[in-house]
């Protein structure tokens, strides 16, 4: 079996920027053992398996896979995905959905890429101890939760606090077995931006994640309350770096614009 195979850099206009992803267009399912082996195989945070609706030329059934393990939702990926279809299969708009009957809308709006994510909620959490001491800060930062990514989100005071994580991944782990992730934040004094972030996920297989979208369902609605603005623009400072543009709607989605580039195209061969 051959499989249309790609790699695409999302959120960035930039090849080798923002965070990659790999996309597989399918014509026929695979198992989820098979899946997986592709993902271990293709060794990025997260790839993507797409199978297209036969009534619907638009519509995909997506799922997404780390190296490690099978995931519910990913903003990149879903993005990668995006620019697949609207540009190699010239479609004007896409909808995903997922495993668990999430839908997910993409469209091309000038030189952007629009999807419409859900808006995530947050909630305080107890302090952690053992945490701050893994990421070398004092623990007196408040703490939340977004239960539906199950993400934990930290602010610290400044992009220099930020930069200089040095997380102690394996005490993460071994100090948490509840969550998938953890959001660090900031408020930017670049007036370019709005906030900062840098996202953590070595519960499923990704000590420090280039750019994720998924994280920024939770960060939006975050920085919105903070903030009182609804219109907000986000950098997540990794080595690779990515921008996201983000609109909350009335209707509780988070429209996210940004833009993703296509650097592999091949043939995967699966006997």
């Amino acid at each position: 079996m051959k499989i249309k195979t790609y790699i695409i850099d999302a959120f960035t206009r930039e090849a080798f920027k923002g965070n990659p992803a790999g996309v597989c267009l399918l014509e026929q399912p695979l198992t989820e053992a098979q899946m997986q082996a592709i993902a271990a195989e293709m060794n990025l945070s997260e790839t993507a398996f797409l199978v297209q609706d036969p009534n619907q030329a638009f519509a995909f059934g997506i799922r997404y896979f780390t190296p490690t393990v099978e995931i519910a939702f990913c903003g990149h990926a879903t993005l990668a995905s995006a620019k697949l279809v609207l540009e190699k299969l010239e479609l004007e708009q896409v909808t995903f959905t997922t495993k668990q009957h999430l839908v997910l809308h993409a469209i091309k709006e000038a030189d952007h890429l629009l999807m419409r994510f859900p808006l995530y909620d947050y909630q305080p959490h107890e302090s952690l101890p053992g945490l701050f001491d893994a990421l070398s800060l004092p623990p007196s930062y408040p703490l939340y939760l977004s239960e539906p990514l199950q993400m934990l989100l930290l602010e610290v005071p400044d992009k220099q606090t930020l930069l200089q994580l040095r997380p102690d991944f394996d005490r993460l782990v071994r100090l948490l077995d509840t969550v998938n992730g953890l959001a660090v934040t900031t408020r930017s004094e670049d007036p370019e931006y709005d906030f900062y972030s840098r996202c953590f996920w070595p519960w499923v297989g990704i000590n420090e994640d280039p750019v994720t979208g998924s994280a920024h369902s939770a960060l939006a609605s975050y920085w919105s309350h903070k903030l009182q603005k609804t219109e907000l623009r986000a950098f997540q400072l990794s080595a690779r770096g990515g921008y996201l543009h983000l609109t909350i709607k009335e209707d509780h989605t988070l429209e996210v614009r940004s833009q993703a580039q296509i650097v592999l195209e091949g043939e995967l061969h699966l006997n």
